[in-house]
């Protein structure tokens, strides 16, 4: 949910983003060519204030075509998003023709006494206009190109050096706005992409956070209800079990009934786990097994299983059964306790490692100064060796016995 509601809330303010991005170009289009259309008409009536045309049909012919096609181009860009390339393409070709159409409409003196005579200012226009919608360059320098071929096809005839000098101060005019332009507008877009980019990793953060919180709470929840049904358990039937499995007043007369009340209360520790992460494998089930037949024995087994694989080599697995068996044995023996721990865990970083370790508070011994038996060197240290595995030893008098049980080693 709160990655639902991240991603709905961030999302629009970068869409928005980019709306308004397409809005100022848009906005600079239209205006730039309502702008230059304006000039255009100012220098149509300084012309014919001036007598500057020569030839009226031409001249009229080729400013109703500018003005009929700017109709059409303006409703476009007001309408259509984006631009469609063949409306930026028509503009330019229909600019560029009329360019180099005008001139051979105007007398010299136009050009000498009427400030834009022909159509520089939509010229600029037009090249600022591919620029902004399109943001490229190939476009960009494309268009100016074309705009210049216009501007520069009346001086093919009879090239003459202060026209040639005169064009060419139109034609950079118009490609350094237009590459102006382009510019900004790249860079505008590259911003909007950065946003995009760090806003994605936002997102994306906030779901792996939000993602972890819910299995942090999927595993609490889980942990609750094991906690809740182990209690049930524990104040019901395995209470019944144990006192049934004792040798007290609580205790069955018949040596069998003890001997399976005292296996059944081991099965329900061993199959209760205490921990969100634990589950019921080959490996808790086979160091459940080893549990029972030391539970017959009056010794109660305390389990605690985490993150353990749910299958693995079946000789590992014997071995860890057999050496456990004979751990909870030596307890029974020799420590002179009613309780032990049996922990089982695997390393979340490996694949796999797993410890199981048999811990009680008993009697303990010096390993200094005792002769390690039959059954430490050869049912656990040798077994598990055999196995790829290693089994550890600490114990110190009093202070009890931690037996460590390792796969790999």
């Amino acid at each position: 949910m709160d990655s639902e509601v991240g991603r709905d809330s961030v999302l629009p303010l970068t869409v928005g983003l980019h709306q308004r991005i397409r809005a100022i170009a848009t906005g600079v289009i239209l205006l730039s060519r309502f702008g230059t259309l304006a000039m255009v008409a100012l220098s149509i009536v300084s012309l014919n204030q001036a007598h500057g045309f020569t030839n009226t049909l031409l001249a009229a012919g080729t400013y109703l075509t500018v003005a009929a096609w700017n109709l059409v181009f303006l409703t476009a860009v007001a309408w259509r998003e984006p631009i469609p390339r063949a409306v930026l393409a028509g503009d330019v070709m229909v600019t560029a023709t009329a360019a180099a159409t005008l001139p051979w409409a105007l007398t010299a003196e136009a050009f000498a006494t009427v400030a834009v005579p022909d159509f520089e200012p939509l010229a600029v226009s037009t090249g600022v206009a591919v620029a902004l919608a399109t943001a490229s360059w190939h476009a960009t320098i494309g268009a100016c190109l074309v705009l210049a071929a216009g501007f520069g096809a009346t001086e093919i005839p009879s090239p003459n050096y202060p026209d040639l000098a005169s064009i060419a101060n139109i034609v950079g005019w118009q490609v350094v706005t237009a590459v102006c332009c382009c510019l900004f507008i790249r860079r505008l877009w590259g911003v909007a992409d950065a946003i995009d980019a760090a806003t994605e990793q936002v997102i994306t953060a906030r779901e792996r956070v939000a993602a972890r919180r819910s299995q942090n709470e999927e595993r609490m929840r889980h942990f609750h209800e094991q906690l809740r049904r182990h209690r049930a358990l524990h104040d019901g039937p395995l209470r019944v079990l144990t006192a049934i499995a004792g040798r007290g007043p609580a205790g069955h007369p018949d040596e069998r009934v003890r001997r399976q009340a005292a296996i059944s209360a081991n099965v329900l520790r061993g199959v209760t786990p205490d921990d969100p992460d634990g589950t019921l494998t080959e490996l808790s089930l086979a160091l459940v097994e080893a549990g029972n037949e030391i539970a017959t024995q009056g010794l109660r087994v305390e389990y605690h299983f985490a993150n353990l694989p749910d299958t693995m080599p079946p000789e590992v697995l014997h071995a860890f059964r057999h050496a456990t068996g004979e751990a909870l044995a030596n307890v029974a023996r020799h420590a002179g306790t009613s309780r032990v721990r049996l922990t089982a865990l695997a390393d979340r970083h490996s694949s796999p490692a797993i410890t199981v370790a048999v811990v009680d508070q008993g009697a303990g011994f010096d390993p200094g100064t005792t002769a390690l038996g039959y059954g430490i060197q050869q049912s656990i240290t040798a077994r598990m060796q055999e196995v790829g595995g290693a089994a550890g030893i600490d114990s110190h008098p009093g202070e009890g016995t931690r037996v460590d049980l390792r796969w790999p080693a």
